[in-house]
């Protein structure tokens, strides 16, 4: 093979890009990685979203997880005590952390990756446009697009970086605001509101909607909403933008209505957009939506056969499991693995204090098509650990179908909700019935995993009250 031949080549080096590599490289292809930063390599993933994010929540909410133990005047001292230097050091060392195991698989497989801008010059070239007018052309059997999404930036913000801010911004600022207020309430805004609020800041979410997370089960949703209003973040939901202005320090928010709301940093969390400009996919006839976002079939197939696209650049879910694994589907098929297939299974997690995760249907969802179902509950405060832990807030939401007994979804809002809901995906993945999983599982004492029991039992006595007998015979209630 050539030297600037390959069998697959890969622009982007997110979790959909990384995995692809990998997975090519494993199954003995010659692949190339295309990057325009590979001195960050990771992209949002590892740099300015994911993992850094995570982090400082993660210091936080050890911190918070405490008040139960050692009181209310501890939590503040320490929280005071942590600069926002020492937060951001933290951070970037596990982003780094992260980096130099990538970095590490890419050189175990002599993947090379090459710094530059990729043009999809055909269906079988890509070209890489370099510093100095300079560039490569590259000779590839299939092409895989994963270079992510950014944060949704409309004309109308007056982004500066350090009053009016998005994601990418909010990480590097050097010192607290004393007040912030964040537009939009969902996975991104509700996670910095708990971070900042956290740190002492006082932060207010507002949204145009009525509620936060639409696309979550509302009932964890709305445990999640009292849990932050524990902690402190302030909710002004229904109410439209209107315009943000900046007045020296201060930043002022008007909506509809002339409600007015000014505080230090105003901090624009409502959306991302597919990184997908630039590529010549106009002109290879791969449509995109509004957002930017590349459209693709079940086997994460443009438009054009041989060119595959997968991670945040084709749209929800977004997340850096889900990426990953469609980057590696999308390879699988690409050189002849046909059973290879998406699961119909995948958690989601949303790190606020406490965390919220959640698989399979919504109740909402349930409700919209009818379906025969009914619902376990085992509430934290009903379960040694959480007692024990002096959790106030937390809850495991198990949706049962009243035909067949089998698992439709599981929503848990609390502390290790992210972990926990992973034996709930399981049980639906191997098609267990509610009265398998409670009859035939143990879970150990005290530990956050025996509400599964309490809630599959819950369900169990509602699958219960739907027999009765009329006549001597037995009905469906």
């Amino acid at each position: 093979m050539k030297e600037n031949q390959y069998d697959l080549v890969v622009v982007g080096s997110g979790p959909a890009g990384v995995q692809a590599v990998l997975h090519a490289a494993k199954l003995g292809k010659k692949v190339a990685l295309i990057e325009k930063h590979p001195e960050r390599l990771g992209g949002a993933w590892i740099h300015t979203g994911t993992l850094p994010s995570k982090t400082m929540r993660e210091v936080l909410a050890a911190i918070r997880s405490v008040e139960s133990h050692v009181g209310e005047a501890w939590v503040t001292r320490m929280s005071q005590n942590l600069s926002t230097q020492s937060l951001r050091e933290r951070a970037a060392l596990a982003s780094r952390d992260e980096e130099y195991i990538i970095r590490r698989q890419l050189d175990e497989f002599r993947i090379p990756i090459i710094r530059g801008a990729a043009y999809i010059e055909n269906p079988r070239q890509v070209r890489v446009n370099q510093a100095g007018g300079k560039s490569l052309l590259l000779d590839t059997d299939f092409i895989m697009l994963a270079t992510g999404s950014r944060p949704r930036r409309p004309s109308n913000i007056p982004f500066d970086g350090w009053r009016v801010v998005d994601s990418d911004d909010v990480l590097r600022l050097e010192s607290l605001p004393k007040s912030m207020t964040i537009w939009g309430a969902g996975v991104i805004a509700c996670e910095y509101a708990c971070i900042f609020r956290a740190l002492g800041v006082e932060t207010t979410i507002l949204d145009s909607r009525s509620t936060i997370m639409q696309f979550m089960d509302q009932e964890i949703a709305n445990e999640l909403k009292k849990a932050m209003e524990q902690l402190g973040v302030v909710f002004k939901l229904g109410h439209d933008l209107e315009k943000i202005e900046v007045n020296g320090p201060r930043v002022s928010a008007t909506f509809k209505g002339q409600m007015v709301c000014e505080s230090d940093l105003f901090f624009f969390a409502a959306g991302r957009e597919s990184c997908s400009e630039n590529m010549g996919l106009e002109k290879l006839g791969i449509p995109t939506n509004d957002r930017r976002t590349i459209l693709v079939n079940q086997n994460f197939q443009t438009a054009v056969p041989n060119i595959y696209a997968a991670g945040d650049v084709i749209g929800p879910p977004a997340l850096a499991s889900t990426s990953a694994e469609q980057g590696r589907v999308a390879v699988c098929h690409a050189f002849g693995d046909e059973t290879a297939r998406f699961p119909q299974y995948y958690p989601l997690g949303v790190y606020t204090i406490p965390e919220m995760s959640s698989v399979g249907q919504t109740e909402e969802e349930l409700m919209k098509a009818d379906a025969p179902y009914v619902v376990g509950r085992a509430r934290y405060d009903q379960i040694a650990r959480g007692y024990i832990r002096g959790d106030s807030y937390g809850l495991i939401k198990i949706l049962i179908c009243a035909d067949t007994q089998k698992i439709l979804g599981v929503h848990i809002v609390g502390h290790d909700a992210a972990n926990l809901v992973h034996i709930g995906q399981v049980a639906m993945i191997t098609k267990m019935k509610i009265y398998e999983f409670a009859e035939n599982v143990i879970f150990n004492f005290p530990t956050l995993a025996e509400g599964y029991k309490i809630a599959a039992f819950d369900a169990i006595l509602q699958l219960e009250k739907r027999v009765c007998f009329l006549d001597g015979k037995k009905h469906i209630a």
